[in-house]
């Protein structure tokens, strides 16, 4: 592809992460107990303002929280008339016609109490009570309401009785800006940001099982009402299963590429991207406030790495930070450690890279200078890999080296293994129980530091290399190569519970090292084979290690272990036919997409599937992978013209398989593309688009993710052209 001359904007996306917060909920519903009026039945704080349930009526009080981040730690008094105002704005989401004054019964009783002595001492009380959830009984007749805080979101469910009608349900939105139904969402809108009330789900339990039920959104003027175009059995109970979700672009007025995400354990989102310039919003006190320079292709003026974390509904910035040196660098994956520290793993050109007192390397090795297509960058000194961790609030670094040889070390631009656009930033960050880094790359260097290692020695061209770094990123424990006389990359790693850990990626080599026993020990042809390594927790020793390709282009991009730690790859191919599927009841025929359970031993397939539309190539470029604690597969990745462009052997994303329940059923061809596989294979649970219709969304390189209860993190580049 050539270089993308045009602004855009990188677009952060969150599933919000469920976590295990002992017995207190993330939203709490503050029962009222007279402090408040007696239509008030509760008040549920959220992130950027305050819910309030009453006998009928939702009431959202929002504000603006980036005004108020503008005036926090400044002497500056909001509430003056000769200052900057907090912008706010309620907006009212009445029941039409439901019962003017329902039984509201609490549930899951939260260890903590609210005192209120303000205002009216008639209207003082303490330890008022907090609550889980709460059930509107017979809000309509035959229609219960139940409102409650799930994971991180704040959610209410319809329980519709059997023969209750669901056309008395009827919502009047009061006091926004607009209405808008877009791919079956609503889409709120306010002076102060979007509120997107996800597209309906239904279902009922019909002989002990779900059966899911077509449910529409149906919008009059400011009047909201559920629609079911395939009917439904009024026999039986109804369940109408609304949910909000929270999304943003990174408001970067340079553009600004997306490329890495990641989750901490609270549920924050970390967006790692490119800014070619002083455009990118930062947060004050931030580590990095200005633009540090780069060199750049045509009119772009060279890259920073931005760093932002944004709040668990994603409706303001925790920190926003730049990190360079005066030439170009970008971000290829980002992980959090059980502190919320940040860990970067990147590459840089430049040789003033930020990097600490007593680090592993302070001093820059470069390589040879190249350029690649696309991603608007030119590495003028060659590139070193730098791996960098930051403090809980963004405002330093605790630890920052180079890690790399005198040739170009962190970047694939080999011919054979670069098939999809920007496939030059694969890679991964990992980490163990322990909070060792680990970094699964690439490089070109002769001299790429090794240290107790199974291959000393680069035998040829571009070599992967497996690393293990101290958490304060001082000493590297064990590092290697891997590879033999053509190319290998290196793209993921994944750490078993006995700290051995699982790397995969792709080689061009025939003599590429694999293990006696192994499931493929020799090379199966055409450009490219994937490989799947096991190495011992000491990284002396490779334990197996197997081939998985055909005689056809294949390359595995992510390795997930289970609970018990056995390894799962997600990969692509240009065999036709049935080439890897294997014991699996689900799969598309002739299709490129490949997901393959193996054996620990790497001696056997468990399972294999091939998915995709059946044309023969892939559909998507990978960009995150996942089986989560009851080993279901989870799998995202985006195609369309910006890969189609670079690479006629990757195919549009239309004629996927959609589920029911999906997010978004329809696609322009340029989108990306959410999956859920059974343990099995057996078959597929979720199956979901998700973009716009104005620009080809994709990522500009890198890893995003999962984490364990299946929600996902990704940093994507849109908006593009403007």
């Amino acid at each position: 592809m050539g270089l993308k001359y045009r602004l855009s904007i990188a677009f952060i996306l969150a599933f919000l992460a469920p976590q295990l917060l002992l017995a207190q909920d993330h939203y709490q519903l503050i029962e009222n107990d007279g402090q408040w009026p007696d239509h008030v039945r509760g008040q549920v704080e959220i992130e950027n303002g305050r819910f309030w349930f009453e006998d009928n009526t939702f009431t959202y009080d929002l504000m603006d929280l980036s005004a108020i981040a503008d005036v926090h730690g400044t002497d500056i008094d909001p509430l003056t008339l000769d200052g900057p105002r907090i912008k706010g704005h309620v907006y009212k989401a009445k029941f039409q016609g439901a019962n003017a004054q329902p039984i509201v019964d609490f549930e899951g009783k939260q260890p903590n109490y609210f005192n209120y002595f303000l205002g009216s001492e008639e209207n003082w009380r303490g330890h008022v009570d907090a609550w889980s959830g709460a059930f509107y009984r017979d809000l309509y007749p035959g229609v219960d309401l139940h409102l409650y805080s799930h994971d991180f979101a704040l959610k209410y469910d319809m329980i519709v009785a059997p023969l209750a009608s669901t056309e008395q349900i009827q919502v009047e939105y009061e006091g926004a800006d607009e209405l808008v139904l877009e791919n079956g969402r609503l889409i709120i809108k306010t002076s102060v940001g979007n509120v997107i009330e996800q597209k309906p789900i239904a279902w009922q339990i019909i002989d002990g099982s779900k059966e899911w039920v077509t449910c529409e959104y149906s919008l009059n003027g400011n009047t909201l009402s559920f629609n079911f175009p395939d009917g439904y059995d009024s026999s039986y109970e109804l369940l109408i299963d609304p949910v909000l979700l929270f999304s943003t672009y990174s408001g970067s007025t340079s553009d600004n590429f997306g490329f890495t995400a990641a989750f901490d354990n609270e549920g924050y989102l970390y967006a790692g991207s490119s800014s070619f310039g002083t455009g990118y919003p930062f947060t004050p006190g931030a580590y990095q406030t200005t633009w540090a320079g780069g060199d750049g292709q045509g009119f772009l003026a060279g890259t920073d790495i931005a760093i932002t974390k944004y709040d668990v509904s994603g409706t303001f910035r925790v920190y926003s930070t730049y990190l360079g040196g005066a030439n170009d660098e970008l971000p290829h994956s980002l992980i959090c450690n059980d502190a919320g520290e940040l860990i970067v793993f990147g590459t840089t050109s430049s040789p003033d890279f930020p990097v600490t007192s007593g680090a592993y390397s302070t001093s820059f090795n470069g390589g040879s200078t190249f350029a690649p297509s696309g991603v608007g960058v030119e590495y003028v000194n060659g590139s070193d890999i730098i791996v960098t961790k930051f403090n809980v609030d963004g405002t330093d670094l605790t630890a920052s080296t180079f890690l790399g040889g005198t040739g170009n070390d962190g970047v694939n631009t080999s011919s054979a293994l670069k098939f999809n656009y920007a496939d030059e930033f694969r890679g991964e960050v990992e980490l163990d129980n322990d909070e060792n880094i680990y970094i699964a790359s690439c490089t070109f260097s002769n001299d790429f530091p090794t240290v107790g290692a199974f291959q000393n020695n680069n035998s040829g061209g571009l070599d992967g290399c497996i690393t293990k770094l101290t958490p304060e990123l001082d000493q590297i424990i064990y590092s290697s190569y891997l590879g033999s006389t053509s190319d290998e990359g290196v793209y993921s790693v994944a750490v078993t519970p006995s700290n051995d850990i699982y790397i995969c990626g792709g080689t061009t080599s025939s003599q590429f090292p694999t293990t006696a026993g192994a499931y493929q020990e020799a090379y199966g042809g055409g450009t490219a084979d994937g490989f799947v390594t096991r190495i011992d927790e000491d990284g002396n020793g490779v334990e197996f290690s197997t081939l998985f390709g055909s005689s056809a282009y294949d390359q595995n991009y992510f390795i997930e272990v289970n609970t018990e730690g056995v390894p799962h790859i997600y990969g692509q191919t240009l065999a036709g036919g049935s080439s890897f599927i294997i014991n699996a009841a689900y799969s598309n025929p002739n299709s490129g997409m490949i997901v393959t359970k193996f054996t620990e031993a790497l001696d056997d397939v468990t399972w294999s599937t091939q998915f995709g539309s059946g044309g023969g190539e892939p559909n998507l470029s990978p960009t995150a992978f996942l089986v989560d604690v009851c080993g279901k597969i989870y799998l995202s990745g985006w195609g369309g013209t910006t890969n189609t462009s670079s690479n006629s052997n990757t195919d549009l994303v239309f004629g996927m398989d959609i589920t029911d329940d999906a997010y978004q059923d329809t696609t322009n061809g340029s989108d990306f593309y959410l999956m859920v596989l059974e343990d099995d294979a057996s078959d597929i649970v979720y199956g979901s688009y998700f973009g716009g219709g104005t620009s080809a969304e994709h990522v500009d390189g890198g890893t995003s993710r999962f984490d364990r209860k299946g929600q996902i993190y990704q940093s994507v580049c849109a908006g593009c052209g403007g």
